[in-house]
């Protein structure tokens, strides 16, 4: 149960007045909503426009409370108020009597506000008659109802939330204008422009005088189209007006003829340009430099960029965001770091120092003027009331701060808590007025509130200055500052009962993002405020009470919690007792299950589809071409992401124990940058750690202090930073000019990418990249920022020199995380510190040059393999350089001979479908060229290139191949069938015999052919035959698919293999990848035989 030292946890000095006591109502709970208001609650703000708009309809559409009125004397059900103020309420007049002494002092005579008449419209009629078009009369234009700002439906932001968004004007850090990147804006501000040039497609033949803050529609001077402007200044002659175009940011000069009322057919949409300023920061200088704004500009202009919205000011329309720019800094420590601003002093908690400071200088001001006084250390704090897990009881709420921070009494004291007041009054009305009374920080004495100037229970909690005293009211649960002169003591009768504040919060759910949000706070507290709930205690926490809280009054009856959940504003998480029985199920199925804390950490990474699929990716950290980091641009991810962060925040600041960091581990990190939670890898120990932080790709050296353990749970979602490279280009000179840094970094940074996987390596993934349409490699070699490693010419390499290009790799921690991530220890990591260019390194490239292939000119085809519906590989039907396939075999084995033992055992990831690799041969165990046409759990598909059979290798016998080794052609080409979009994913039941391949063109990648049967059979093309099997299939019985015979496929295969093989024992062990194709190259798949005939 709560203690009496953490109850007050909730009193804190923050000027809050108390409620009035609880009045007990007529009759049951049941029976009523709501007992009396109380009066001196704090008032509450009522929403404009927006917040109806905004606020779920689960709060929107509750019954309005039916109000009760009771005696302010006697307490009783009284419906008779003053005559004089119209508003105390009272049971007869012998009880307002008796109170007239206490009243008086706040009775005000009521002065009802004067009516103020409509005014008359103009009539359709009028206007007609008097315009043949839409025109407006001049003179009734001051009827016309004018709109401001306050009048448009504001947008709410969530406190904490980050949204993608561009910028449209900036003007200064503390004023520019963003467009969140949001459908339904978009769409919103496409429907304003529609309605505003059908309005006004009209012309004006009157002028119209705006008001300054008036928002207008305004004729723009660039395209003389219309839209909302606000009117800021208007000059003396009232001829023109600086207008700002509130849904672009922009600003101008326009005259008053060009500016016309906003009609009320525009729907009052909040603007959809969001003014902000940087949060956290002022200018140094009280202004913001020329300097300043030049430099951040184009860091800003045009992009999308991912922006915090920290708070919104109180006028709604301005917002403090933060924005993280494209080198992964955010813009509020970008300025204090190049000397343009300074941190802004807020009111953030204050920290042990300053509160140790605080309660010493209160302690001071006590004790000034304390000799000789009566310092009231007898009246200590009264027991709190005794509760229990599973009580259930009705009560009201007297002090709401939040979700989490509540104060309610029980309903069934009312009776009680009324006596108490009436001793109370009867007491100090009694007593003589003190002289020398100066209670001491900590104990109990009697307060008269401001508002209603009666006697309350209060504790003292501090003194502001010598004669100013916080207290915090036992039975209310708020507090306030009153003078000394309003205290006097307690006796020790009025000590005797319980406190009757119970601080409660919900349980069973938390806010979406680190805090409550503003809308939240003030939804649910429309929606609990004056209304008797029944409330079920399932645990404890903090010295509060965590309860469900049930409005039975409602039809249906509604849980405040599933509301916020419903309406978004709160995120479900399982309540105390809910875990209580989890645990206590699972303790009863299995009582030697090792407990969670011996559990091993299991994580995984984002993964990017190797099968020529594209996919849209959004650049969180961009160092060069050769070095980037993606996230998947999936908004379900995204949620995920900032639901994890307010998870992280949560774990992070309960677990403040004592953490060991070890190198290979994942765990929780603050990243500077914005001081919260994120999840991290570590990969060094020093005096500082440095760690990899897993969902954005920065990397970086944190205190040890701003680490923690991470749970299983936490690492369910797959780390979120994906390492890559740009395929297709390598420096100029030895590395990146700062130049191709910042143009890559234009094309890459806050853009939506589409992306494709060429090639897996310990770097990461290959990708080729487009950009708004633009492919990102073209776009750098044709600014000549970067050169086609393709127009090199062949380099001759040692074996010497492959080792070397072997083992260089990049030592910092965010490459030694991808290397793990796909499976290599951080043992087994290379330690050089210079990354190699991805295109000259082993790997296993997809992008391999394929041979094209005579166009227009039939030919009997040679399949090699069949790798899916859409891509087969066929044998070149041309003669082998053998001198050069001898120095490329000889180059090879040197090549591999030279890989360590420990990297040959285990490669360091999964070859993708279609990738170049060298593989060894089951029959020789020697080393030949080859291509992956299948990948399994422990081994892969393989043909090999040089001769065009295939066999199965497991991946202890696969490794990267350098770029050197795939100068000479490959003796198997890619091919795919004209038309194969529409192919289906599993080839019907046809065999081929005697077909012929045209090559139609060359796409760059694939050989793009048609198939025919010869003419003596009927020269039928091959899709025409794919697609009516299906049909023939339908109306036919099943049946067992021919096959070519043996002897014809081996022996074309033979004689190939022998025209350009090396030279062949004659004995019949072991075999030669040559002489084995006649049983190993068969179909890899289970419909290719059928199409092709293979065996």
């Amino acid at each position: 149960r709560p203690t009496s030292d953490t109850m007050y946890r909730a009193f804190s000095p923050n000027l809050l007045r108390p409620n009035l006591p609880l009045r007990k109502p007529s009759s049951g709970p049941v029976a009523l909503s709501t007992p009396r208001p109380p009066a001196p609650s704090p008032p509450l703000s009522l929403p404009d426009a927006t917040a109806a708009c905004t606020v779920s309809g689960f709060f929107e559409s509750t019954p309005p409370p039916l109000t009760v009125n009771f005696c302010n004397y006697c307490g009783q059900q009284g419906n008779l108020r003053c005559k004089r103020c119209k508003k105390m309420p009272y049971c007869s007049v012998a009880c307002q009597t008796e109170d007239w002494k206490a009243h008086r002092r706040m009775c005000k005579p009521f002065d009802p506000e004067p009516q103020i008449e409509k005014p008359k419209e103009t009539t359709a009629s009028d206007l007609l008659s008097m315009f043949n078009l839409c025109l407006l009369k001049q003179s009734d234009a001051s009827s016309l109802q004018r709109v401001y700002l306050k009048d448009l439906h504001m947008t709410k932001i969530i406190k904490g939330a980050d949204i993608q968004a561009s910028v449209l004007e900036f003007y200064s850090p503390g004023r520019f204008f963003l467009l969140a990147q949001n459908p339904k804006l978009l769409e919103a501000l496409q429907n304003i422009s529609t309605e505003l040039q059908k309005t006004y497609s009209c012309p004006s033949v009157t002028t119209y005088v705006p008001h300054v803050g008036e928002v207008c529609a305004v004729k723009f001077s660039c395209d003389l189209n219309w839209y909302r402007g606000l009117v800021q200044t208007l000059t003396a002659d009232q001829k023109t007006a600086n207008i700002l175009y509130i849904d672009f940011g922009n600003e101008e000069n326009v005259p008053v003829d060009r500016i016309k009322p906003l009609a009320a057919n525009i729907q009052p949409f909040s603007p959809c340009a969001m003014q902000c300023r940087i949060s956290g920061v002022v200018p140094t200088a009280g202004s913001w430099s020329s300097e300043c704004c030049i430099l951040v500009k184009p860091l800003l202009a045009g992009k999308i960029l991912t922006t915090r919205m920290v708070e919104t000011h109180e006028d709604g329309c301005t917002h403090s965001v933060d924005i993280t720019l494209p080198m992964g800094k955010n813009l509020s420590r970008f300025l204090l770091d190049h000397g343009y601003a300074e941190e802004e002093a807020v009111n953030t908690a204050p920290t042990k120092k300053e509160i140790d400071a605080m309660v010493t200088a209160s302690l001071d001001n006590f004790r000034r003027l304390s000799d000789g006084k009566d310092d009231n250390t007898w009246a200590q704090l009264p027991e709190p009331l005794t509760q229990a897990v599973g009580d259930a009881f009705y009560v009201l709420i007297t002090h709401f701060q939040s979700p989490s921070e509540m104060i309610v009494q029980k309903v069934e004291n009312a009776g009680v808590i009324r006596e108490l007041q009436l001793k109370l009054r009867e007491h100090c009305s009694q007593a003589p007025a003190p002289q020398n009374f100066r209670p001491a920080p900590g104990t109990v004495c009697c307060a008269q509130f401001s508002e209603d100037k009666q006697w309350y229970r209060a504790k003292v909690l501090g003194y502001s200055s010598e004669e100013r005293i916080c207290v915090g009211y036992l039975d209310f649960g708020n507090s306030e500052e009153v003078d000394l002169a309003n205290l006097q003591p307690i006796s020790t009768s009025l000590l005797a009962m319980p406190m009757q504040a119970i601080p409660c919060g919900l349980a069973g759910v938390r806010p979406v993002g680190e805090s409550w949000t503003e809308d939240c706070v003030l939804a649910l507290q429309r929606r609990v405020v004056n209304r008797i709930l029944r409330i079920e205690i399932t645990g404890e926490h903090d010295g509060k009470l965590l309860v469900t809280m049930i409005d039975e009054a409602s039809d249906p009856q509604a849980n405040m919690a599933e509301l916020l959940s419903s309406a978004g504003f709160a995120i479900p998480v399982p309540t105390v007792s809910d875990q209580q029985a989890e645990k206590t199920a699972s303790a009863a199925v299995d009582p030697q299950e090792p407990t969670a804390a011996c559990e091993p950490l299991v994580w995984s990474c984002t993964r990017l589809p190797c099968d020529g699929q594209t996919v849209a990716l959004l650049a969180s950290v961009v160092e060069n071409p050769q070095e980037f980091y993606c996230r998947v641009n999936n908004p379900t991810d995204h949620q995920q992401l900032i639901e994890l962060g307010a998870e992280l925040k949560e774990h992070c600041e309960a677990k403040a124990s004592p953490f060991v960091p070890k190198v290979g581990e994942p765990c929780c990190a603050m990243f500077p940058g914005d001081g919260k939670w994120h999840r991290a890898m570590v990969m060094g120990l020093s005096e500082d750690v440095s760690v990899y932080f897993v969902d954005y790709g920065y990397s970086m050296k944190v205190e040890k202090n701003h680490l923690r353990s991470i749970t299983a749970r936490l690492l369910t979602l797959p780390f979120q930073a994906i390492c890559c490279w740009l395929t297709g280009v390598e420096p100029v000179g030895s590395e990146w000019t700062s130049e191709a840094m910042l143009y890559f970094d234009r094309l890459v940074d806050g853009k939506q990418l589409s992306a494709r996987v060429l090639s897996v390596t310990d770097q990461g993934y290959g990708l080729k990249l487009e950009s708004r349409g633009k492919d990102v490699a073209t776009a750098l070699i044709s600014e000549q920022l970067a050169k086609d490693p393709g127009a090199l010419e062949a380099e001759t390499v040692s074996g010497h020199t492959h080792q070397e290009k072997g083992q260089e790799n990049d030592h910092s921690p965010k490459h030694a995380h991808s290397n793990q991530a796909t499976g290599v220890s951080l043992e087994e990591m290379p330690t050089e510190d210079r990354l190699p260019t991805p295109s000259k390194a082993p790997g296993f490239p997809v992008d391999w040059k394929a041979v094209e292939l005579p166009l227009n000119t039939p030919f009997q085809p040679r399949v090699a393999a069949i790798s899916g519906p859409s891509l087969f590989y066929l044998i070149i039907p041309v003669q082998v350089d053998q001198q050069k396939l001898q120095e490329v075999m000889t180059e090879l084995a040197a090549y591999c001979c030279d890989i360590p033992a420990s990297l040959s055992s285990s490669v360091s990831c999964k070859p993708a479908v279609g990738a170049a690799c060298c593989a060894r041969f089951s029959a020789d165990n020697n080393w030949y060229r080859a291509v992956v046409v299948e990948v399994g759990e422990n081994e892969a598909s393989v043909i090999y290139a040089d001769y065009g059979n295939a066999e199965k290798v497991p991946f202890s016998r696969i490794l990267p191949i350098p770029m050197s080794l795939l100068q000479l052609p490959f003796q198997v080409t890619r091919c795919t069938l004209n038309g194969n979009e529409h192919l289906p994913a599993n080839l019907p039941d046809l065999l081929l015999s005697g077909f012929l391949a045209t090559v139609q063109s060359f796409n760059g990648t694939e050989n793009v052919l048609t198939l025919a049967l010869p003419t003596e059979n009927g020269g039928r093309l091959v899709s025409a035959m794919i697609r009516d099997a299906p049909k023939a299939e339908a109306t036919s019985s099943p049946r067992t698919p021919g096959l070519r015979s043996k002897s014809g496929t081996q022996k074309g295969l033979e004689s190939t293999a022998a025209a350009t093989g090396p030279p062949v024992d004659p004995e019949p062990e072991p075999q030669t990848p040559q002489q084995k194709k006649n049983t190993s190259a068969v179909a890899l798949n289970g419909w290719s035989n059928q199409i092709f005939g293979l065996v």
